[in-house]
C-alpha cells in the first residue's frame, strides 16, 4: 500500500496547509519574543491521544551572527555566518476551535513510548529551483556564547533543553519555560525561500498508510482494513484530517463521493493494533516558513521576513532528505 513516489508527488501540494485558526501574534512578552504559537488540537486528536501534550512556542525573528569559530582538527578560527532562532517554550492547556465536536467514538492510540520526554528537534529546509536542502540544528558553543551575549538572555542548545515534560500551565499562567536557541551551519547563502520546523515539542503523532485512490479506500472500508474512526485526508491543501465516517460515500452509500476523489491521493490512519507492513509515524510538528529576497552578498538578518503564520502540521518520521524529487509534508 505504501507508495514512495506517490507520496512525494502528494506532499508537494500539502506544504501550505494551514490550521483553520490563528497560530501567531504579536508579544509584548519579556524578552523580545515576537510571535506566539499557541498549542492546539482538533476534538478527533484530543479523542484519539487521551495524553496529548503540546507547547506554546514564543519566538523571535530569524537572526544571523557572523563570528569566530575553533576548528576543532587544526585549531584555527575563522569567521563564520550562522543563522539562528531563540525561542521560549511552555507546556500550555491545549486550544480548540468552538466547534469541535465529540460526535465520533473514541478509539484511544497506544501511548507513545517517551509520551513525558521533550526532545526539540529544529530544521531548516529550503527549496530553491527545484532544489531541497537540509540543515540541522548545531551545537556549536562559540556561536552559542556569542548569541547569549547579543541577546541577553542565558539560552539552552537542543542537548542541553531535553527534559521531562513540566505539567500543563493555564493560558494565563505566568510560567516562563525555558528559552532556547537552535543554530544553522551552512546555509546556502543563495537561499530565498526555507521552512523551519519545530519537532519534539509535541507527543501527538498518526499511524498513516498511503496514499491510496478513493476507489481503494472504498475497497479498504469494505473489507473492514479502514474504520469508521480511521482519520482520512485527501493530502490537499484545502483539505483535513477527518473520521473516515464523515467522507464521502464511503461507509454511507446515500452520500456521494466528495468533489475531488478522483483526483487526489488519499492517506489514512490505522490504530496500532492494526497497523502493519507500510504504516509510517507522522508527528506533530510546528512548521513556520520564510522568505528572504536578497542575495549571496553582504547577507543582513534585516532581509528575512515570516510569511504566513506557524502552522501545527503532521510529518513524517522517516523521511528521507536525500530521496530524488524529496519534498516537505504537512498535513492538520
Amino acid at each position: 500500500m505504501n507508495r514512495p513516489g506517490l507520496i512525494c508527488a502528494a506532499i508537494a501540494l500539502s506544504i501550505s496547509f494551514a490550521l483553520p485558526v490563528a497560530a501567531q501574534q504579536k508579544s509584548t512578552a519579556a524578552g523580545g519574543f515576537e510571535f506566539v504559537a499557541k498549542p492546539y488540537a482538533s476534538g478527533e486528536e484530543r479523542q484519539a491521544q487521551p495524553d496529548l501534550w503540546i507547547h506554546e512556542i514564543r519566538f523571535k525573528s530569524m537572526r544571523m551572527i557572523e563570528t569566530e569559530v575553533t576548528d576543532p582538527r587544526t585549531g584555527t578560527k575563522r569567521r563564520e555566518l550562522f543563522y539562528y532562532l531563540v525561542y521560549n517554550a511552555v507546556n500550555r492547556e491545549i486550544e480548540s476551535r468552538s466547534d469541535d465536536t465529540d460526535t465520533v467514538p473514541v478509539n484511544p492510540y497506544d501511548k507513545d513510548p517517551v509520551p513525558n520526554l521533550l526532545v526539540p528537534k529544529l530544521t531548516l529546509v529550503s527549496s530553491d529551483n527545484g532544489v531541497r536542502r537540509v540543515v540541522e540544528d548545531s551545537v556549536v558553543p562559540e556561536v552559542q556564547a556569542a548569541i547569549e551575549r547579543r541577546e541577553g538572555l542565558k539560552l539552552l542548545n537542543s542537548v542541553q533543553a531535553v527534559r521531562r515534560v513540566t505539567d500543563v500551565m493555564a493560558a494565563d499562567d505566568e510560567a516562563k519555560g525555558f528559552n532556547g536557541v537552535a543554530i544553522f551551519r551552512g546555509v546556502n547563502p543563495k537561499t530565498d525561500f526555507f521552512n523551519l520546523f519545530l519537532s519534539g515539542f509535541s507527543n501527538g503523532y498518526k499511524l498513516v498508510k498511503g496514499p491510496v485512490t478513493y476507489d481503494e479506500l472504498k475497497q479498504l472500508a469494505e473489507s473492514k482494513q479502514l474504520m469508521v474512526n480511521d482519520q482520512v485526508w485527501d493530502g490537499t491543501a484545502a483539505g483535513d484530517w477527518r473520521a473516515a465516517a464523515q467522507v464521502g460515500d464511503l461507509f454511507d452509500k446515500n452520500e456521494v463521493p466528495p468533489p475531488n476523489a478522483g483526483i487526489s491521493q488519499w492517506f489514512y490512519t490505522q490504530a496500532p493494533d492494526r497497523a502493519g507492513d507500510g504504516v509510517t509515524t507522522w508527528r506533530k510538528t510546528l512548521i513556520q516558513k520564510y522568505w528572504r529576497p536578497g542575495d549571496e552578498f553582504r547577507q543582513n538578518e534585516r532581509e528575512i521576513r515570516a510569511q504566513e503564520e506557524p502552522r501545527w502540521i503532521y510529518r513524517p518520521d522517516d523521511e528521507s532528505p536525500a530521496a530524488p524529487g524529496h519534498v516537505e509534508t504537512a498535513g492538520r
